[in-house]
This record gives C-alpha cells, sequence and structure tokens, in this order.
C-alpha cells in the first residue's frame, strides 16, 4: 500500500486529476484492486474522509455494478481533496 500512497501522491504533484489518479490507483494495486483498496489508498494518500470515498467508489469507471456516479460527479467530490496544499 506504501508504494501505491507513493505513486498518488507523486502523480497529484504532477497535476494529474481524480480520474487520472484512481486509473493509477487501479493499475499499482493490480488483482488487489477493489472498492477498499481504492478507499484506503485515497484514504491514505489524501486524507479524503470515509462518506466522500464510499460514494466515490461508485464511480462508474470502476465498473463495479449498482448505482453508479459519472465522471463529474467523481472528480467533483473528490477534487476539494486533490488540490496541493
Amino acid at each position: 500500500m506504501d508504494q501505491v500512497v507513493s505513486a498518488l501522491k507523486a502523480a497529484r504533484a504532477e497535476g494529474k486529476g481524480a480520474m487520472e489518479l484512481a486509473s493509477i490507483s487501479r493499475e499499482e494495486l493490480g488483482p488487489a484492486f477493489g472498492a477498499i483498496s481504492f478507499i484506503a489508498s485515497f484514504r491514505l494518500a489524501f486524507g479524503i474522509p470515509l462518506p466522500v470515498l464510499q460514494r466515490a467508489h461508485a464511480w462508474r469507471g470502476f465498473g463495479w455494478g449498482g448505482v453508479q456516479i459519472s465522471d463529474e460527479e467523481f472528480v467533483a467530490i473528490l477534487s476539494p481533496w486533490l488540490i496541493e496544499r
């Protein structure tokens, strides 16, 4: 998980957005990628509150089925925590 968190932080520093970061998380985690690992990696990397990540994991880009949110909503709910501070 440390490697994923480092990759996410580095990508954010390069200006990558929410959807790009989600793809990086998926690539880094490989077969271990899932709702829990997505939530854990973004929480550790960016300190995003759990309720926000619980909503974000419904992003249609993940293809997990059920109720899905759009690209726009995914970006909108994560962006406040992805701004360099």
